[in-house]
């Protein structure tokens, strides 16, 4: 058997691929046209899947305070029309940007989307990439650049379950998934991240009817073990808040060369369907991305460097972040969802890159025939799909405050 060309460290309690020697010649071809493909090819696909997936689950708590909620209100403001500002609270009052604090009503859930300037990833500074990623879901040399290609998020439509103002959650995010795409020299390495989250404000261990108790040891201490998706399932939102799934996606480093081609490339611009119900405008600027990068704790390079976006990534200035986008995304599609009813699942894939100074437009389409359904899209400069994107709404179970004293379920 031939040696692998990757070795494991640990950082940060992350396992980490890198090189052990250096081969003059390209040998993964699990994409070309023979018959009987090698084996290291195959060894190195398992490789990957097995250090990425055996990774420890990350588990980090974090108070849903006031001021990170407000600050991304006052980052978005300028940017989005008052219908589309973050409601408040679950009966949807809107929330003045131009407030000091939130209401000090305790029962203010977390709007979608604003769980992505919480549970910040607990590495040093030591520990970044030379891009400014964290290592913890990077396979290692020579794949090193990262891109956010998508996701999906499941929400719980149960009151009781979600993250309110001032109460404690936590985040488990574990590896579920690997794959190797691409022809040889050009792979990509699609690493799909699952982030499970949940509020902690009425879990007291010691409280509650033997049930009720499982299910706070579940959130709490057992997040990880594999008997919870037979319990809970592995789609089912169960009792968390919050079921998200990342896909991002990691590429070989570029030349010096290879970047300044790219830079010259025309891109192909694929024209939506569909003609909206409804759209948002905007021109995202530096001050945008430098702000939501402190609100979630991001250096990545590309969305704060425009000299190394262009030089090393081969792009035409800074991106705008894929979080971003989806915060944004989420903030219309809000506006155009009836009273008493919220979005259950929103599925979206990356396209093409947005950029800083140029136009993009945010679109929201009613299914026809699916009262309960939304296409939603994002358009680029040009015009073209930039980002995709479909939504499932459902109606809200309220959350009905027990009697004190009263067992809790």
């Amino acid at each position: 058997m031939k040696p692998t060309t990757f070795s494991t460290l640990w950082r940060n309690n992350a396992c980490v691929l890198q090189h052990t020697r250096q081969p003059q010649r390209s040998v993964i071809r699990y994409l070309s046209t023979e018959t009987e493909p090698p084996t290291e090819p195959a060894c190195l696909q398992t490789t990957l899947y097995t250090e990425l997936t055996s990774r420890p689950l990350n588990k980090t708590f974090d108070s849903i305070s006031s001021r990170p909620w407000n600050l991304l209100n006052k980052t978005l403001a300028d940017f989005l029309p008052p219908s589309c500002h973050a409601h408040e609270s679950p009966t949807f009052r809107h929330f003045s940007p131009n407030q000091d604090a939130i209401s000090n009503d305790s029962d203010a859930s977390l709007p979608q989307g604003y769980h992505l300037v919480y549970f910040p990833p607990p590495v040093l500074d030591s520990d970044l990439l030379p891009d400014g990623t964290d290592s913890l879901h990077s396979p290692g040399p020579p794949f090193v650049k990262r891109l956010w290609a998508g996701g999906s998020l499941v929400f719980n439509n149960k009151m009781k379950y979600q993250m309110r103002r001032g109460s404690n959650a936590v985040c488990g995010e574990d590896i579920v998934d690997v794959s190797i795409k691409g022809n040889e020299g050009q792979e990509k390495v699609f690493v799909t991240v699952r982030k499970r989250m949940a509020s902690l404000s009425r879990l007291s261990m010691r409280q509650g009817s033997p049930s009720s108790r499982k299910l706070k040891s579940d959130l709490f201490l057992n997040m990880e073990r594999p008997e919870l998706a037979n319990r809970h399932g592995l789609d089912h939102i169960g009792p968390w808040a919050i079921i998200e799934s990342r896909n991002l996606v990691f590429l070989r480093e570029k030349s010096k060369e290879e970047a300044r081609e790219d830079l010259l490339k025309v891109a192909r611009v694929v024209k939506p369907v569909h003609t909206p119900n409804f759209s948002v405008s905007l021109t995202p600027n530096a001050n945008l991305l430098f702000r939501f990068s402190a609100l979630s704790f991001n250096a990545h390079r590309i969305h704060l460097d425009p000299q190394y976006t262009r030089e090393v990534e081969g792009h035409r200035n800074l991106l705008v972040h894929g979080p971003l986008t989806l915060v944004l995304m989420l903030s219309v599609l809000r506006s155009q969802i009836p009273e008493g009813k919220m979005v259950v699942r929103f599925d979206y894939r990356n396209l093409a890159p947005l950029f800083v100074d140029e136009e993009m437009r945010i679109c929201v389409r009613r299914d026809p025939e699916r009262k309960d359904k939304f296409d939603v899209w994002v358009e680029g400069e040009e015009g073209g799909y930039a980002v995709k994107g479909t939504a499932e709404i459902k109606d809200i179970i309220q959350y009905v405050k027990e009697p004190k004293g009263a067992k809790e379920s």
